[in-house]
């Protein structure tokens, strides 16, 4: 195989060099174009031949981008921290401590790690060393054994003596009555006094013997409590405003008016001192259709105010009004016309 010398080695790697191609590129291609060169050579082609053929397929322009395409690919394998500091000062220190970056981080983690292993372990280590155990960790441990239980034999009351029945007792005959005819009744006889009765047991025969005193026991009598008597207080009258059926002056409203002609004195001072107007008086009508509580609500002065309510207080009973039925209280407002003739 024919080989190229270092002359025609030296002629292609001044042509790479004037292409700018990075230092790593250049030997690789250099090596490449050679070894294309010594294979032409051996099948026949002269050396200028196979010079200026490489020399017009690897033109300018083609070696340019083959330099930019190997720098990408160089790229993806450096590390973020190479190219960020690229072209740059990388003596000033912020490169060698992003480049130490992942080394610090997997030292803190593993340190982390060891110190809450430590912390997780510690109760278990020092247990393993601390063999006395404390008086709250000392456990007792409690048998149990079968008993037999038996029920205690509960002693039988004693029997008392039963009272010997006296061999002969004064018995006093008296039979619940019959009826029967006239043919089969027997004589007369009296009946037994109750006292008789008292000191005897009865029988179908009369006997003497030994008296026999039945004690009778009357049982204390229930002591009842009555129930305690509340007194409630009378509900108080409720006055309305409007009632289902209004109260009414007994003859009506012209009696109303008649009433209060005749009885209502124009006073002295308001007649001299010409004053006119209106007195509003509010009364109330009770359940039992008596006027009571007056006052007045507005009034126009000079005792005109005085004699309103002495005409409403003496009024005679209304009929009350009704609600639901009922009678209740209204409460009313009335005007009282003063005027001058």
């Amino acid at each position: 195989m024919k080989r190229l010398n270092n002359q025609r080695i030296a002629e292609l790697h001044r042509f790479l060099e004037k292409s700018g191609l990075s230092e790593t590129l250049l030997p690789e291609l250099l090596d490449h174009l050679s070894c294309e060169a010594e294979e032409r050579m051996w099948d026949g082609e002269s050396l200028e031949e196979v010079l200026d053929s490489i020399q017009q397929k690897v033109d300018s322009e083609t070696l340019k981008r083959l330099n930019l395409e190997r720098k990408n690919l160089l790229a993806i394998h450096d590390s973020l921290t190479d190219i960020v500091f690229e072209n740059r000062n990388k003596s000033y220190g912020a490169y060698a401590l992003r480049k130490d970056y992942g080394g610090h981080v997997q030292r803190a983690t593993l340190i982390g790690v060891g110190i809450f292993l430590l912390i997780f372990m510690l109760p278990q280590l020092y247990a393993r060393l601390n063999t006395d155990p404390s008086p709250d960790e000392i456990g007792f441990e409690v048998e149990f054994s079968p008993l037999t239980i038996k029920p205690e034999s509960k002693p039988k009351p004693p029997v008392a003596d039963q009272a010997a029945a006296p061999k002969n007792v004064k018995t006093i005959r008296f039979l619940p009555p019959l009826i029967l005819s006239d043919g089969l009744v027997p004589e007369e006889q009296v009946p037994p006094t109750v006292e008789a009765i008292g000191q005897s047991q009865i029988g179908t025969e009369t006997q003497d013997g030994e008296e026999v005193f039945t004690e009778l026991r009357i049982p204390p009598a229930e002591i009842v409590q009555r129930p305690s008597v509340v007194e409630i207080a009378p509900e108080e009258e409720k006055e309305l405003l409007f009632a289902e059926q209004q109260p009414e002056f007994l003859g009506g409203q012209e009696e109303l008016v008649r009433y209060l002609q005749k009885n209502l004195t124009y006073p002295g001072r308001a007649a001299r001192a010409g004053i006119e107007g209106k007195v509003f008086v509010e009364f109330t009508v009770g359940a039992d259709g008596k006027v009571k509580n007056a006052r007045t609500v507005k009034g126009i002065g000079f005792g005109c105010d005085e004699e309103a309510i002495r005409v409403i207080q003496r009024m005679p009973d209304w009929r009350p009004g009704r609600q639901a039925g009922r009678p209740v209280a209204v409460r009313f407002t009335m005007p009282i016309t003063f005027y001058l003739d």
